[in-house]
């Protein structure tokens, strides 16, 4: 007959191996995990460009694979000054070797926001541009046929004051659905006829304007008012078509609110609407959502601030007497995580990618896209940057078995 322990045995058996944790060294990189901590500069605007005056900070990167097996990053720039030759505000990296290196290529073009995108052997790239928010940038589109060598002159789509940066987009039923706003106080939806020519503007369709939705004045603290929406992010959850947009109230004082719409699209007119407010961890800043079709889980990556009010004065005091932050508080963007989801409303922690020491750094503005069992990331990143929001650098990051990060989270069968 088999025996058992006693429970006097088993409770020495766990004091045993809590004396064994509690005894084992414990190093700051168990405790405070980087998953993209080691990461390789695409590029580095301060040298690749040289300046008569100003400076150069960029939009949000974004990836795409090119049809020979490539990586390719699209960096819009924002040119503030002169520089000492011609550059056009749109440049394009490829990498041979899954990110470890990146060699810059000819091809430039007019834009200052946008995504990448591939659809059967060519690319694409979908933004507005060559002036940030101009009443007269439009959003445009083009195309490369030989993997972001060349690329056609931009065709206009929409003519307007349009933003948007790298975000999420979906693919189905033949068409193309993404975002954009309008001064930051109306949103759009826009979706394009894959089977026909896209940089034909009469292959694309657009929504009615929604107006941003007012802020209920519970929201935000006596005193503190106003927010703008911007920088969405189009996602497919069982079948429906949800957008979940940036909501920035008063001036990130009140932080961690998005705002969640609805879209149908009955082949003619697209029904899009204010569906609720909703938390979502680091809608102050811009995010980055996409789905993984291999498990179904949606995964973000999402700026957080360490603190947005006054609550610690002395935090406050020293961000003002730093000539290298841009004010204010919740505008701290050094710590970027990673959230699961299994509905793209409701978010899990699933680690940091990366976490700078000082407030004039930052990871922000990230583009994602996944490589068979690693998630690959590109930032907007300030290592030696002007502040926290005029970036010097950007980078890659390679996350590698990143569903391994919500193995432990997946519930199991009863």
């Amino acid at each position: 007959m088999k025996s058992t322990p006693s429970h006097t045995a088993l409770r020495a058996i766990r004091t045993l191996l809590w004396a064994t944790i509690i005894a084992a060294p414990i190093h700051a990189a168990d405790l405070h995990p980087t998953l993209g901590a080691d990461y390789t500069v695409v590029f580095d605007h301060y040298a690749g460009i040289p300046m008569e005056s100003g400076y150069i900070l960029t939009d949000a990167p974004s990836l795409a694979r090119t049809s020979d097996g490539a990586l390719l990053c699209a960096a819009p720039l924002m040119i503030r000054g002169k520089p000492r030759g011609a550059v056009k505000p749109l440049l394009f990296f490829r990498s041979d070797d899954g990110g470890a290196s990146w060699k810059r290529l000819p091809a430039e073009s007019d834009f200052c926001c946008g995504t990448l995108f591939s659809h059967g052997k060519a690319l694409y790239f979908l933004g507005a541009g060559p002036v940030h928010r101009h009443r007269d940038s439009g959003m445009k589109i083009i195309r490369s046929n030989d993997d972001g060598q060349t690329w056609t002159a931009p065709a206009t789509l929409f003519q307007g004051p349009y933003y948007n940066p790298a975000s999420s987009y979906v693919i189905r039923n033949g068409q193309f659905y993404w975002c954009m706003d309008e001064g930051r106080s109306k949103t759009y939806v826009i979706a394009g006829d894959l089977s026909k020519d896209l940089l034909d503007p009469a292959s694309w369709r657009i929504s009615a304007p929604l107006p941003r939705p007012e802020l209920p004045p519970a929201m935000s603290r006596p005193g503190k008012s106003g927010a703008t929406i911007l920088e969405g992010n189009v996602v497919e959850v069982n079948g429906r078509l949800q957008l979940s947009w940036r909501y920035m109230i008063a001036g990130r004082d009140s932080v961690g609110i998005g705002v969640i719409c609805d879209l149908t699209d009955d082949g003619a007119t697209l029904d899009y609407r204010f569906r609720q407010f909703y938390a979502l961890p680091g809608a102050q800043n811009q995010f980055f959502i996409l789905r993984d079709p291999v498990t179904g889980l949606y995964w973000m990556n999402a700026t957080l601030p360490t603190r947005t009010q006054d609550q610690d004065p002395s935090f406050n005091e020293k961000l003002k007497r730093n000539k290298h932050y841009a004010m204010p508080a919740g505008k701290e963007r050094r710590i970027l995580a990673l959230y699961c989801s299994f509905d793209a409303l409701n978010w899990l922690p699933a680690g940091y990618i990366v976490v700078w020491p000082l407030v004039r750094q930052a990871s922000n503005y990230c583009g994602m896209m996944i490589d068979g069992e690693d998630l690959l990331v590109v930032s907007r990143t300030s290592r030696a940057g002007r502040n926290q929001h005029d970036n010097d650098l950007t980078t890659f990051h390679r996350i590698k078995n990143f569903r391994d990060r919500a193995a432990f989270l997946l519930p199991g069968n009863e």
